[in-house]
This record gives structure tokens, sequence and C-alpha cells, in this order.
């Protein structure tokens, strides 16, 4: 074990989270259907209106919140240079916020963003944001993490460019705040991410170690992996998309086109109904179609009858008791009257 890991076990393990919270009245965690988080990044081209087409297409999809993304090169990159130029070209301007938090209540979906600093998170607030995202290039950034904490709402952490010790710290400066809404996202921040640096297995860990939901910011090509997500139970799933994949930009090259986020959107809540409960028993239609055996009964029983062995007859399909009841069915008594070739039902049947 490295030193960072060694590191994280000495910490107090006092950092439990909330199993799950509310955002705009969905369930986050709980059982509940992955909360879907359409990406929209850098991708409205700095144009108002295609900020508001990509709302319109992440309402579309079925989406249950958009994203974007709210900083400023100057604090973000404030030496200049290309870098700093690169930022400058795909900033948001903060004064369209308003208008696509309105625009998005208009479509029913929330708004979010990722909020780089101290300014925009302000913002964010007055637009009255109903939850926040951490970037993961801000997980470390503990002054910005409590800022957000103090807030009150409920946060999606990205952890990508994080160790397990950057993941705690973070969180330490929510609880410190007393905020335990908050959502460990399993991220690799490489832009596209191969499936070998995905490592969806963080998500156990994460839900392990907190208790609290988990999920996963997926910067991988296509949808396979989303799906994969979905199937190991992750309570969140966040996505880039775009109106044009060919479009100019740094996101555009590897986010879903509208057609295909609508249809990742419907894969991964199919693959979350698939889950189902960890319990196995007889479906209903394998009850009444299934080639199991059950307990009939061969003659009208009257209630408070005794039931003996010639009582009783073993035939298909097994709609009622098994036939592996039929001794402990011996002896018992009808609570109610019985017809001949019923099916025999524990409800019906007393010591």
């Amino acid at each position: 074990m490295d030193a960072a890991h060694n590191a994280f076990w000495t910490c107090s393990m006092d950092s439990y989270l909330a199993p799950s919270f509310k955002v705009a009245g969905t369930d986050v965690g709980n059982a509940a259907r992955p909360y879907f988080i359409a990406e929209a990044g850098s991708n409205f081209d700095q144009s108002l209106d295609t900020g508001r087409r990509l709302i319109d297409i992440a309402s579309d999809a079925g989406a249950d919140a958009v994203k974007f993304q709210l900083f400023r090169a100057d604090i973000l990159v404030p030496e200049g240079g290309d870098t700093h130029a690169a930022f400058k070209a795909v900033e948001l301007n903060p004064d369209w916020v308003p208008a696509l938090s309105e625009h998005a209540a208009a479509r029913q979906i929330t708004f979010m963003a990722s909020a780089f600093d101290i300014e925009s998170v302000q913002v964010l607030e007055e637009a009255g944001v109903p939850a926040h995202k951490i970037a993961s290039s801000e997980a470390t950034n503990l002054d910005l993490v409590d800022r957000i904490a103090a807030t009150g709402k409920p946060i999606f952490l990205s952890t990508g460019m994080c160790d397990i010790v950057d993941v705690q710290e973070a969180v330490d400066r929510c609880l410190a705040r007393g905020n335990r809404s908050i959502a460990l996202l399993q991220c690799g921040a490489m832009y596209p991410l191969p499936p070998e640096h995905v490592h969806l297995r963080v998500m156990d860990l994460f839900r392990d170690i907190y208790g609290s939901p988990v999920g996963f910011s997926d910067h991988t090509l296509g949808t396979a992996v989303t799906l994969a997500a979905a199937a190991r139970g992750a309570d969140v799933i966040e996505k880039h998309f775009t109106h044009d994949r060919s479009a100019e930009g740094p996101d555009h090259f590897y986010a879903l086109e509208p057609d295909e986020l609508t249809r990742v959107i419907e894969e991964t809540r199919r693959v979350f109904a698939a889950l189902g409960d960890a319990r196995k028993d007889m479906l209903p239609a394998e009850r009444e179609f299934g080639r199991r055996e059950g307990l009939y009964a061969v003659r009208d029983l009257k209630a408070g009858a005794v039931i003996g062995l010639g009582d009783i007859d073993i035939r298909r399909p097994a709609i009622g008791l098994r036939a592996r009841h039929a001794n402990a069915v011996v002896g018992m008594h009808p609570t109610r009257h019985i017809a001949a070739g019923e099916a025999l039902q524990w409800g019906d049947l007393a010591p």
C-alpha cells in the first residue's frame, strides 16, 4: 500500500455521508434510478441560443439535469498564454446564467453548473440552483469546496485527478460545514478516457467507505461504459453531449449527439430496471405457467377440517404451495372452505 493510502487509513472514519438526498424533488440514491446529468460543458459555442438548444436536447432526451461550466479564465489561468486563450474562448457568460436557468425551468429539467471560483458560486446561488457540481480539477481547491458546502445544497463531487486522501479532505470540508449530501463520482480526467483507466470498482470503494450515493462521470467514447456503470449500481451518471459532434470546440468530438443521448438514457433506465431485487424467487408468470409441482385439494375441504394425505394432490403448475410442503400441510386446518381442484395457500391454513 502506498503512502497516500497509508495516510488515508489513519484518518478519522467518522466521515459518513447521507445515503440519499433529493435534488428539486428527485431522489438521488436510496435505490432510485440513476440520476442522469447531461453535461453540456463548453458545447454552447459561445451562443446563448445554442445554450438554450442544448437544454432542449437534454430535456427531450429525458435527463434529470443539464449542466454547464462556469469559470473565469482570468482567475483560472491568470498567467495568460495559449492556455488562458483556450479557456477564454469557451467561457460561459455569467450574465446568461439566469436566462439558461429560466429556460431549463420552463423545460422542466434541473439547471446546474460547475463553479470554478467563489464568484461563480455566487452567480449560481443567485440563480437558485438546487445543487452544485464540483469538477475534478477543483476537488482539491478546498476553499471552493468549503464555500459550496456552506450553501447546504447537495453536491456532486467528481474525483478525477484525486487519490483517496484528496477525496477524504474534500469530504471533511463538507462535513465541517454540516453538509452530508454528497454524491462521489468516479472519474478519469482524460478526454476521451480509455476503458482501461475507468475503474468502475472505485464506486464500490466509495460506497463502502462513505455510505453515500456514488456514480460515474463518463468521458469515454460511446455508451458501453455508461451502461456498465448503471449495471454496477451507479446512483448518478454524467455524460457529455452536443448538438453536433463535428462542431469546433474542445468538448464536441467525444460527446453524444441528441439521438445517442436519448438512447443511452433509455437504456440506462432499462439496465436499472433489470437489476431488480437481491432475492431469488419464482416470477408470477413462472408460477402460473411453469413446470413446477404444487399442492391442490383433491376434494372440497371444509373450514376447520383436518387435512389428511389423501386430501391433497400434486399437480402442475405450482401457483400456490410447492409440493415440497406436503408433509407440513398434513394435519393442518383450512380457515375457509377450499373447493376441489383449488391450489393450497399458506394464508388459508392454520395449525
